[in-house]
Order: C-alpha cells, then structure tokens, then sequence
C-alpha cells in the first residue's frame, strides 16, 4: 500500500489525527438474571442490552471477529509453546510438551487441568485458530517408535547405537479428552498408517501409501468408524535419459505428511501437493486464496436457504458464473463472474453477493436484482457487514455502503495490510510501515483501529517485534511467537 509518512493516517477530512487518540467502548454488556427483575421502561433497555450482548457473541464466534477490545491493548497473558502451535476447545487454549498437556482459560490463561499422552511425538487439535474448536472434544495424535534408538529392532546382533534412529515402523496412538482434561479414550491406528493428524469435531486424518498413490481418510477419533476417503495419485518424478529418477535420495519417495491448521488439511509428500476443508472437499480451488473457510461462496448459508454454485469455463479452469440455487436445488438465477468473498464478516446472513468481473457488483441476494456496480479492481475486501463493505485498492482503504455502493470513507494506509478484525463497530489492521522517517530501512508493525462507519482513527498500537502473528480465536486477539502465545487485549 501507499505511504502516508510514519503517521500513517489522516481524519476523513484529510487532517491529521493523533497517533493513540482514545475511545470509550460502544457496547454495553448486561448480565441476563437483571431482565427477571426489572419491568416496564427499564425492561426494554435490558433487552436492548441483551440484544447488543447476542451481537456481539455472534460477531466474536466468526473467524476474525472479537469482543471489544480496549485502546492500546497490553498483555493480558502469556505461556510457552514450546515451538508449537497451540490447540484448543471451547473456552480453552491447550499447550503440549513433550506429552505434558496443559489447559488454560482462553480469557485469564489461568491453568484449568494438566494431563499425559504416551511418550513419542504428539500433536494435538483442533487448533487454536479452526472454528471447529467450539464444541469439538481433544484429539491427540502420538506417533510412537515401538524400537527407540539405542534397543534391537528387527534382525541383527547385539545393541543398536543410541545415536542411530529406529529402523522399526512407527505406530500411531490416538487420545481423545473432554473439555475437563479426562481421558475418555485412547485407540491405536491400523500398522499401515504412514500419517495422521487431529482434526474438529472428534476426527482424526490418517494417510498411507499405495503404490503411486495416497490414500487419505478422515475417520472418527475412537471408533475409527471411516467418514470419508480421498486416492491422490502421486505427480511422479521427473527421470534422466536412463529411467533414472533425477532426485537425490529415493529414500524419501514414500514419505508423507499430514497438517490439520486453521479448519484445513493439508497432504504434503515430495511427489503430491493438496488442501482439503473441513467436509473433506479440496480446497485449492477459486473461493479459498480469498475467504475464510465457510462463507457463501463456499455453500454457507443465504436468505431463503440458498445456495451458490460457481461454474467453471472449460476452456480457462477460472470461474465465469455464480449459480443461485433454491432449497431443493433447482436454479433460481445466475450472475455473471466469481464470487468475491470478503476475509471477515460480523455473523449475519448476507443480503448482498459481491461478484466480481469486470469491476465488481453488489446483487440482492433473494432475487438477484443488480444494486450497484463499480469500475474498481479491489485486491480485497476485507470486511462485510449487513451495512458496510471495506475493500482494499490500490494503495487505499474504501468503505463501501452494502445495499447501495455508496462511498462512506475513503484512507489510505501504511505499506501492507495483513489481517483484518473486527468487532462490530471497528475495523481493526495488522499492518507494516516499511520504514522509520529517522531509519527508512527499520520496519514497524501495527495494529490499528478505526470506526467502521466514518473511518476515523481511533487508536493505534505498535506490536512487539517478536510477533510472528496476530490471530484472533474465540473472541480474543493472541500474538504468536517462535516460543510463546500471547493474548492481548
């Protein structure tokens, strides 16, 4: 993006704004029981305060969404991951350590329970930024070496040198605990599993190799009962003008990996390459590089139980049309171009689709009326709300009003925006300024934000250096660094 000098923000107007200008939080919260003992006038402000409370619930349960956060957020706490990247469930960051498991309050970090996996290398799930971790139980995959270094494995005499590793095939142990930190039960996976990894709502991924093939299922934790199967065929390696292949170690060309991160997993082999969403569907496709995982581009849901469709050119592979379908399938209407999904939304059913080409169209939903059209080539949209649309474009920030296309506000910002936030009323930025006025070579990260509906800058915070990433998960904004995750807030 454009540079605005270090500052990097101005009032609507064009004026300069202060770089930690203050606010007081929009949304008061109202604990319920008050509405069983308050009448008349009084009632109707509680169950407007109980209103606010459920919007804001909905908007912090959405990939990207949170609870209020207060101006020049501090930390709030902070635990060691031991490099990894942290699990959790509902209400709970969960950290491992060489198979010492630990829950904390999502909130407080405040220990909640600890417990034991079997000795190897564990990994847990889901993880702490997949939307599936509301209401999902903990799956823990351990693969253990049946013949660790240093004991016999297989046929040969006398001791094996502990510096060596296991020629022995490693077996995977599946644990699954509840919300309490008690194990409800463990399982071994078959002998042929080359892979396998935690996944939401109490599934466990594995994969092994056949032939030139992978073999990829999605099975419940305990049971193994299958849920679903997916053959990749291998891509092959290149070969020299003999037959021979030209990488360097044939000893890897069986090896496979299996990642569960962010509600997707992820197949990686040194011949095959592939992602698969929560139901299993590939997810390499035209909607993922721009939305999170869901959205109605992704068959999330529409007014009047819709649904979309995008169909393909057979020519170019690219998507030339979004089709509307009715409940029961049959075709309602079609819109010209690819859906253009946006990488947060407040919760609430979109009325408005955004297609995109040439320029980009805002249609109602219901009947598929045109609304409003404009010649912009946005790189983005960063946000949706049932009353403003934020894009990004060129080097500016552009609010949009949905129903309308109208222009709300228009800033420009500092270098490069990666990842956007919100909370209902406020669009907050991770972003980078590539330099300093008195160093142009140091660069800074900020989070900023700014009121959705007049884009005035309402505070700005420098992060520390050693955040790798910002997240937001269960309504709470973590930090994430090479050794620790940090809830700020």
């Amino acid at each position: 993006m454009g540079s605005a000098g270090s500052a990097g923000a101005s009032a609507p107007d064009g004026s300069a704004l202060p770089s930690r200008a203050r606010r007081v939080p929009v949304r008061a919260l109202v604990v319920a029981a008050v509405a069983v003992a308050v009448a008349g006038t009084g009632a109707s402000f509680v169950v407007g305060g109980l209103s606010d409370r459920h919007r804001a619930g909905l908007v912090a349960t959405q990939p990207g969404g949170l609870w209020s956060v207060a101006p020049d957020p501090d930390v709030v706490w902070r635990a060691p991951t031991d490099g990894g990247w942290p699990a959790a469930v509902e209400g709970q960051v969960v950290l491992e350590a060489d198979g010492a498991l630990q829950g904390l309050d999502v909130a407080t970090g405040e220990s909640l329970w600890s417990a034991s996996l079997p000795a190897g290398t564990s990994v847990c799930g889901p993880d702490l930024l997949d939307p599936g971790s509301v209401g999902s139980p903990l799956v823990c995959v351990t693969e253990v070496d049946p013949a660790p270094a240093g004991e016999q494995s297989g046929a040969g005499d006398g001791p094996v040198d502990a510096s060596e590793p296991s020629t022995s095939r490693a077996t995977f142990v599946v644990t699954v605990l509840d919300p309490a930190g008690q194990v409800v039960g463990t399982r071994v996976l078959a002998g042929t599993t080359d892979a396998a990894a935690p996944l939401a709502d109490g599934l466990v991924a594995t994969a092994r190799r056949d032939g030139d093939r992978a073999v990829v299922s999605w099975e419940e934790a305990l049971d193994g009962a299958l849920v679903r199967t997916r053959v990749l065929h291998a891509a092959g390696y290149p070969v020299d003008a003999v037959g021979s292949t030209t990488r360097e170690d044939d000893r890897d060309a069986g090896t496979i990996a299996l990642h569960g991160l962010r509600g997707l997993l992820h197949v990686r082999a040194p011949d095959l390459r592939e992602t698969f969403d929560a139901s299993g569907e590939y997810a390499t496709g035209y909607a993922r590089p721009r939305s999170v995982p869901g959205g109605w581009a992704a068959g999330g849901p529409l007014p009047g139980d819709l649904r979309v469709r995008a169909a393909l050119d057979p020519r170019s592979g690219q998507v030339e049309e979004v089709h509307v379908l009715d409940a029961d399938g049959s075709g309602r209407y079609v819109l010209p171009g690819e859906p253009f999904v946006p990488a947060v939304t407040d919760g609430t059913v979109p009325h408005v689709l955004v297609v995109r080409s040439p320029g980009f169209t805002g249609y109602d939903a219901l009947s598929g009326r045109r609304l409003w059209h404009r010649e912009e080539w946005p790189e983005m949209i960063w946000l949706q709300t049932d009353d403003v649309l934020v894009v990004e474009s060129g080097s500016r920030l552009i609010a949009i009003e949905t129903r309308t296309g109208r222009d709300l506000w228009r800033r420009w910002l500092p270098s490069e925006v990666h990842r956007a936030f919100t909370d209902g009323d406020s669009l907050l930025l991770t972003s980078t300024i590539t330099g300093r006025r008195d160093d142009p070579d140091v660069g800074t990260s900020e989070l900023v934000s700014l009121n959705l509906f007049d884009g005035g800058l309402e505070w700005r915070d420098v992060l520390d250096p050693t955040y790798r990433e910002v997240v937001s998960a269960q309504g709470q904004l973590f930090a994430v660094t090479d050794t620790e995750v940090v809830r700020i807030g």
